[in-house]
């Protein structure tokens, strides 16, 4: 158990299910390298809309004639032959990728939204083209379709959080939190709040008092599943000043992460 990294923004949306928002840090980049790009793309397969986020690795260069292309493995999972299933280079207005991961950067970076309908456990490929730049792309699996089954806080010297839920295929971990807010961005339970990752399909636990006074009521179970690449990017790095790591990453010929994610949420029961 421990509270979420600085970077860490993912968050749930109230009503929806379908949206989540995360404060990216950029990953520490050598200098000198302004023919390469930064990407981060979190495919969500409760949405047909996949925000991708690009901008230059050298801060003061500009992305040109971006391109964002999504791939589908023809097999399904090795990804030895793909199938291009969607391109786009229009450029989006920034807040849909601001509103997707949370993300404050200034106007050197671009969004664009490429279209597909993502298969539970089917690995992706997501491209970026831009001129004079490298070609960046990753390769995640798109998790599955699962349910919150329980939800239950008992109570005692302190509270025990008990909950269950199904299997999403290509889960690395999933990543449980009380809900913060009533509506907008939610797993800032993640980032401002107690949370627990498991990789399990349930969970007994203690939760903090300050975890559930700080709960929105009626208490809301949230959970995310989790692909590795993202799961490895969130959680991982240090942006302090002295010695600064940066966070482990899957994109090739730049820089940045390729994942998937998925979100449930249930009321929890008081015992």
């Amino acid at each position: 158990m421990r509270r979420a990294t600085a970077f860490f923004r993912f968050v749930l949306i109230a009503a929806t299910i379908a949206a989540a928002a995360c404060e990216i840090v950029d990953p520490d980049v050598p200098p000198g390298l302004d023919d390469r790009l930064i990407l981060v793309a979190a495919l969500n397969p409760d949405s047909t809309r996949h925000p991708v986020m690009v901008w230059p690795a050298q801060l003061s260069d500009t992305v040109r004639g971006a391109l964002a292309r999504i791939y589908r493995a023809k097999d399904g999972s090795s990804g030895s032959e793909w199938t291009l299933v969607d391109e786009t280079n229009d450029i989006e207005h920034f807040d849909i990728c601001r509103w997707w991961y949370g993300y404050k950067r200034g106007p050197e970076g671009q969004c664009l939204v490429p279209v597909a309908k993502l298969e539970d456990g089917v690995t992706y490929r997501v491209e970026v083209l831009a001129e004079e730049k490298h070609t960046a792309w990753g390769d995640t699996k798109a998790v599955g379709d699962f349910a919150i089954d329980a939800a239950e806080l008992s109570g005692g010297e302190v509270d025990s959080l008990s909950a269950e839920w199904t299997r999403s295929a290509a889960a690395h971990r999933y990543m449980v939190s009380l809900r913060l807010l009533q509506s907008g961005n939610v797993v800032a339970s993640y980032a401002e709040g107690w949370y627990i990752a498991v990789d399990e399909m349930s969970v007994t636990t203690p939760v903090p008092e300050e975890a559930i006074e700080d709960a929105i009521t009626p208490i809301t179970l949230d959970v995310a599943a989790m692909a590795v690449h993202l799961y490895s990017f969130i959680t991982s790095g240090n942006a302090g000043s002295a010695f600064s790591v940066p966070p482990l990453q899957n994109v090739s010929g730049g820089f940045g992460v390729v994942g998937s994610v998925r979100f449930r949420s249930l009321g929890v029961k008081r015992k």
